[in-house]
């Protein structure tokens, strides 16, 4: 971000903007928009829309080239149309929290967005929609920043990609990055006038086209939902579509096809969640979709099954993951933020299978989350329940490539201490565990790891 956020930028308050009748609906839509009373919101952003621009008002604001506001004291609505209707050229910071979005503006116009997270770049649209089938999306990111291109960009230059097919997910990417800015009720907001180079123009819209497509999408959802009231039902595939299933899944996008594999007659709505680590709102569209098109039924009752395998696969994943906090706790304390690096090396050095199953995982900051893309990342690189035990093997190579450096580095003494650690945590898994095939590996995969380094 070019945006100094720490200078002293003029703070634009709710008490500076025009009271006008077009403000009045910015801000009538926006509180009916975060009370989930969409109809109405998008009943108050047509009338605005219908208005012509508040010149004289806005003139009244003085120096917003340049300026910061808050977003529980002026709806962000309201902030992108002061900048639409000035027709200015620069960036938008937006920020909550650990995430941050950027809102490129040209002439008023709304022309890209970009953000840091993960689920909302370019990389997982790529994976969602299944267009990196003939190509390695890994290398090709890290050979896109050695070439210092753009993913996208890189990706049409290479022929991995046409045009047409980047435009449509760029577009898709930057309305799905802005219609979740208008669920943000606190952040903070950043503005400043700069150039907006030519390659950073991808769309041309104006805030109150997102703002409508922002409440027209959750009005979809509610569609759905009225065909899958609660998350309870079960589904299974019919007889007719089993025997045909080869070519129902060539017909399905890699999003449909993904939640179909997981439909067996036992899972309930919540459990597809679980297991596909998406959003609640995209397995229900799907479902929806699928049942529309009549590849799956619902059962006749609603289902309590509990999905041992789910289950099992997140207990031994965030166990995987305390132990990755307890190698990075350590590194911390006597390579400070040196640590990080050392950390990315042994990523690094991970077998391509090995690698996807951290894709998008920050290893660093929230274990939840991690947790979440991790099994998300199972779902979709494994599937097959056969294959889903080999996030243990990537773990357990990813501990030792980290113990190997913490060693090299910093000698026995500490990697004992850790082993040491480890070896109560792999005790705990023995005696408090229900036995399973997956409890065994984890198991093996916990003495290699103490044999490799006996105290």
């Amino acid at each position: 971000m070019t945006i100094n956020e720490g200078q002293d930028l003029q703070v634009l308050r709710s008490s500076d903007l025009p009271d006008s009748e077009i403000f009045l609906h910015l801000s009538n839509g926006t509180t009916f928009f975060h009370n989930k009373e969409y109809e109405k919101a998008i009943s108050e952003w047509q009338e605005a829309a219908k208005l012509r621009p508040d010149f004289e008002g806005i003139m009244m604001l003085s120096n917003v080239t340049s300026f910061r506001s808050s977003l529980d004291d002026v709806p962000l609505l309201g902030l992108l149309y002061i900048l639409f209707s000035k027709a200015h050229t620069g960036v938008a910071a937006v920020h909550s929290g650990d995430v941050q979005k950027e809102v490129f503006f040209k002439e008023g116009w709304i022309v890209f967005a970009r953000t840091t997270k993960s689920e909302e770049r370019l990389g997982n649209f790529l994976h969602q929609r299944d267009l990196r089938a003939s190509f390695n999306l890994e290398e090709v990111v890290i050979q896109a920043k050695e070439s210092k291109e753009k993913l996208g960009a890189f990706l049409v230059k290479g022929g991995l990609l046409r045009e047409k097919e980047l435009f449509e997910l760029l577009d898709f990417q930057v309305k799905e990055i802005l219609a979740d800015l208008f669920s943000w009720q606190n952040g903070e907001f950043y503005f400043e006038k700069q150039e907006v180079k030519e390659e950073d123009v991808v769309v041309s819209y104006t805030p109150l086209d997102i703002a409508l497509f922002a409440a027209r999408r959750i009005l979809d959802f509610a569609a759905s939902r009225k065909m899958i009231p609660n998350n309870k039902i079960i589904f299974h595939i019919p007889p007719y579509i089993e025997g045909d299933r080869k070519s129902v899944l060539e017909e399905l996008d890699a999003n449909e096809r993904f939640i179909f594999l997981l439909i067996d007659g036992n899972r309930n709505v919540d459990h597809l969640i679980k297991f596909s680590g998406d959003d609640e709102v995209s397995v229900i569209n799907i479902l929806y979709r699928l049942e529309t098109k009549g590849l799956i039924k619902k059962t006749r009752g609603i289902g309590t099954y509990e999905d041992t395998e789910h289950r099992e696969i997140t207990i031994f994943a965030k166990t995987f993951l305390e132990v990755f906090r307890l190698l990075l706790a350590e590194l911390r304390k006597e390579l400070g933020t040196r640590a990080k690096g050392l950390v990315d090396k042994a990523i690094e050095q991970l077998a391509g299978d090995y690698g996807k199953l951290f894709s998008g995982v920050t290893m660093y900051n929230n274990l939840s989350s991690d947790e979440k893309k991790i099994l998300k990342n199972i779902s979709h690189y494994y599937p097959d329940p056969s294959d889903n035990s080999i996030f243990i093997d990537g773990f357990y190579t990813l501990i030792r490539n980290i113990l190997q450096e913490m060693v090299a580095i910093l000698g026995m003494p500490l990697a004992n201490r850790v082993i040491a650690e480890i070896g109560r945590i792999r005790w705990d898994i023995y005696r408090f565990y229900t036995d399973s095939p997956m409890k065994r590996k984890v198991l093996e995969a916990f003495d290699k790891i103490v044999a490799q380094y006996p105290t």
